[in-house]
């Protein structure tokens, strides 16, 4: 799991949580395929095929203990492969994106299930997240000379008291944590960081990333 970007809001095994079986791999939002030239672009390169479907995130996967050690065992096969080929070599960050993708449609994964957004364990905000946090930006410094900077930091439209996002977007509740489809908190939030200021300032209020355990004493 990337742990830098990821929030649990929920114990991700706990009571009412799916039942894992296999390996589960999750689904971005639908609108994003992997048609992005972060798996699109190094696929053909290195194998000269393209795939049109629903992008998988390779920074959240799940499963049993051999599902899991199985998974490991294809995904290292594969990048040894592509590392012993020029034409598979990438300077670019994110190429195990496109190794993920590709293992799975290319029919090398067939004890995974691909899991909606929303709909499962993890909850990947990224694609909605950035669409919303450049929306308001380009509009506040469009309407009102807003700097950049100053924008950023600006609440959503229709944040109130602990919404920090309007009702009108349908992603969180009346408590600011962030929501399936069914309208139950989503146990992890990936990508929570393309939400921006107004999120990470939520965090910060509502103790997220902090410790409560008080550090030992140093000793003088």
């Amino acid at each position: 799991m990337d742990v830098r970007d990821s929030v649990f809001q929920r114990d991700p095994f706990g009571p009412g949580s799916p039942v894992v079986k296999g390996l589960q791999v999750f689904e971005e939002h639908k609108n994003q395929t992997t048609e992005h030239w972060l798996t699109n672009w190094p696929i053909k390169e290195c194998k000269n095929v393209r795939y049109k479907k629903t992008m998988l995130c390779s920074g959240t996967t799940i499963g049993t203990r051999a599902a899991m050690i199985k998974y490991l065992e294809v995904m290292y096969a594969e990048m040894q492969a592509w590392i012993k080929q020029k034409k598979c070599r990438f300077e670019i960050h994110g190429d195990d994106q496109s190794i993920h993708n590709h293992l799975f449609y290319s029919g090398q994964l067939p004890f995974a299930t691909p899991i909606p957004n929303r709909e499962g364990i993890v909850h990947t905000v990224g694609f909605e997240a950035a669409k919303l946090w450049n929306a308001k930006k380009k509009r506040l410094m469009k309407r009102q000379n807003m700097t950049e900077r100053h924008a950023a930091q600006a609440p959503y439209d229709g944040a109130s008291g602990e919404r920090w996002l309007g009702e009108q977007f349908k992603l969180i509740d009346d408590e600011g944590y962030i929501t399936d489809f069914d309208g139950s908190r989503s146990r992890v939030v990936h990508q929570f960081d393309r939400f921006g200021t107004p999120f990470q300032r939520w965090l910060q209020e509502h103790g997220f990333g902090s410790d409560p355990i008080p550090r030992a004493a140093t000793r003088v």
